[in-house]
């Protein structure tokens, strides 16, 4: 009965199947003709961006294009870079590569500052650009800070822990040797008299 069961279950499979793929083959007269797009070439180039203090949107894209390349640059690539010549832009250009994730904290921590500073200087909009990048900098040094501190106390905990363990250790001789005394003192006498 349950062969005749599953039987009937799997031709009525095989049957919807079939209808399905009926329908579908009598659809494709619908079909559109795809037309291949090909965009026109530019005949603008862009405009070289160059780095200033301003607050125009050239100026904005240019130091967002500066960041995403410190980013993905090396430590090497960092310290070959060649550096604008104001010494103003130098300057925050120094800051910005001192900022990056792989330097050490005490060398993050200076750039900040030093960037901070600079950015008083510099535009609204630019001082703003900026300062998600000290925002970030900053939680970076913080959970650094953080992990430092939690650090320590794990060693001072580890080390307390083995202060106990070595006194747990010497405790429990003490223990096993007070335990053998007693054993000895609670033995019957072998006929000697206590009189």
């Amino acid at each position: 009965m349950k062969v005749l069961l599953y039987g009937l279950m799997l031709l009525s499979l095989v049957g919807c199947q079939l209808l399905n793929s009926q329908q579908v083959a009598s659809e494709p007269e619908a079909v559109a003709e795809l037309v291949e797009f090909e965009p026109e070439p530019d005949t603008t180039a862009e405009p070289e961006l160059q780095l200033s203090l301003g607050d125009d949107g050239n100026s904005l894209l240019a130091w967002l294009q500066f960041r995403q390349q410190v980013l993905s640059s090396s430590s090497l690539q960092r310290e070959q870079w060649l550096l604008e010549e104001q010494p103003e832009l130098a300057a925050i250009q120094m800051s910005l590569m001192q900022l990056h994730p792989e330097n050490n904290y005490l060398t993050r921590f200076r750039a900040q500052m030093q960037l901070a500073e600079h950015l008083m200087l510099a535009s609204p909009d630019l001082a703003a650009l900026f300062g998600w990048d000290l925002a970030f900098n900053q939680k970076l040094l913080e959970a650094e800070s953080a992990i430092s501190a939690l650090s320590r106390t794990l060693a001072d905990v580890q080390h307390e822990h083995e202060q106990l363990r070595a006194r747990n250790l010497e405790l429990e001789q003490q223990i096993e040797a007070l335990t053998q005394i007693e054993a000895r003192l609670n033995q019957p006498d072998n006929g000697v008299d206590h009189e």
